[in-house]
């Protein structure tokens, strides 16, 4: 479960990128998400698709792992191809299947709209690869510091980020540990209709999401036993600190986002 689980998983590698302030990754991902917003055209996808794979091969993790964490959506991506196909008329009318029709700027569109979602899921997935989720929430409670003054409690946010990031593979782990018993006392979906498949698939969520829950009380059990106390003032083992390869890093991120926007004035 742990080669095939990778949303939410820190993957240990020797990189540039690792060692960077994890407020500097998340401010960059702000800035992709403004190009990928604004990305329109092939050209576009090609400098941001170019982009995404230069910050991949510079992490040093293989792309089978970027190519897992985009997986889980690719039903979604379809259904965006499709959806374009089917609504969007524009452009040339170069194919007819009985009663309905496809046109140039439908296929166009809905290649776009995929492209954009596969880049930037796959280049969001950095975040998580290469920083640990205690670093992760820690400069999420950081950069949200500001909002105090509108009332927002950062470090409930925070918090509820990291329990998030941690629950994650283990709520996986438990519903393949649940799946393996069940197949071990002979549950066989081969030759069902899809109908009964759902219904056994559904059925095994009760036992997951009751493990889940059990686990979320023991959970603040033990904090309330060692005196956690939410909002009460409390030292870090690692210190952010912003460096210069971090501004590096960012500024980076603003190559594709001038470029983006270049290509669509022109």
């Amino acid at each position: 479960m742990r080669t095939r689980m990778v949303f939410g998983r820190y993957i240990d590698r020797d990189s540039w990128i690792h060692r960077l302030d994890p407020r500097s990754k998340m401010t960059a991902m702000l800035l992709f998400m403004c190009a990928i917003f604004l990305t329109d055209s092939y050209a576009a996808v090609l400098v941001m698709l170019t982009f995404s794979l230069f910050m991949i091969k510079s992490t040093n993790i293989p792309l089978s792992y970027f190519a897992r964490a985009v997986k889980p959506l690719l039903f979604i991506i379809l259904f965006i191809v499709i959806f374009h196909l089917a609504f969007e008329r524009g452009g040339a009318r170069f194919i007819d299947v009985g009663p309905f029709a496809i046109y140039a700027g439908g296929l166009e569109k809905g290649l776009i709209s995929a492209a954009r979602m596969v880049i930037f899921v796959a280049l969001a997935a950095m975040i998580s690869f290469t920083t640990e989720p205690d670093r992760l929430t820690q400069g999420l409670g950081s950069m949200m510091k500001p909002l105090r003054a509108v009332g927002f409690h950062p470090e409930k946010a925070a918090l509820m980020v990291g329990i998030a990031l941690r629950f994650i593979p283990t709520i996986f782990e438990e519903a393949e540990r649940i799946w393996k018993a069940q197949l071990s006392r002979g549950l066989d979906l081969t030759g069902k209709p899809l109908k009964q498949r759902a219904r056994l698939i559904l059925s095994l969520m009760v036992p997951v999401m009751a493990g889940a829950f059990r686990r979320a009380i023991e959970l603040a059990d033990s904090m309330e036993a060692r005196g956690y106390r939410l909002g009460a003032p409390r030292s870090a083992i690692h210190t952010l600190s912003w460096k210069a390869r971090d501004t590096v890093f960012l500024l980076l991120f603003l190559v594709p986002l001038a470029s983006v926007v270049v290509i669509s004035i022109n």
